[in-house]
């Protein structure tokens, strides 16, 4: 049994159907639900969110698409779950400034050491390499916190799939 911190965030279903039958019957199959808010389809891609009212700065979303599948009459779902945009595109926001900071402190410290002087820029790579740790631990952590609302939404997507017929190989 894996920790609970160790969430694997991808999964790849396979489907006992055609990608464009698979994609119609699951695209009727969301739109019976009606909630868009909650269920958007798009073509090969949906999405499944959680009601406004059980957010939290970590929670989640869910985003599956269909591929083509590895014989001619199966597709495969690919779905991955992710924490709103918002807080995705600060995290990585986050790790593009701590790897900018250690690269170019790394550069500055080995020019100081190139022309003899002490290289404290290598206390910044230290200090930001740690923050670095920080930032990657926290985000197991929240991945952890919220592992009842991934249930949740892979429940709504297992629903799905079974409203519209689709069998799960395996």
């Amino acid at each position: 049994m894996k920790p609970q911190w160790a969430i694997e965030p991808t999964f790849q279903l396979p489907i006992q159907a055609t990608k464009d039958e698979a994609i119609s019957r699951f695209q009727t199959a969301m739109q019976r639900k009606g909630d868009e808010r909650l269920y958007m389809a798009h073509g090969e891609y949906a999405e499944f969110h959680l009601e406004p009212e059980m957010h939290r700065l970590w929670s989640p979303h869910l985003t599956v698409y269909f591929t083509e599948g590895t014989a001619p009459e199966r597709c495969a779902l690919m779905g991955r779950f992710a924490p709103r945009p918002n807080v995705w595109t600060l995290i990585w926001i986050f790790y593009l400034a701590f790897f900018c900071a250690i690269f170019f402190a790394g550069i500055f410290a080995g020019s100081q050491w190139l022309v003899g002087e002490f290289p404290w820029g290598l206390a910044i790579v230290a200090a930001t390499a740690v923050l670095y740790g920080g930032l990657f631990t926290a985000s197991r952590i929240g991945q952890s916190w919220c592992s009842d609302q991934m249930d949740l939404l892979r429940g709504r997507l297992d629903g799905i799939l079974v409203e519209a017929g689709l069998k799960v190989e395996g």
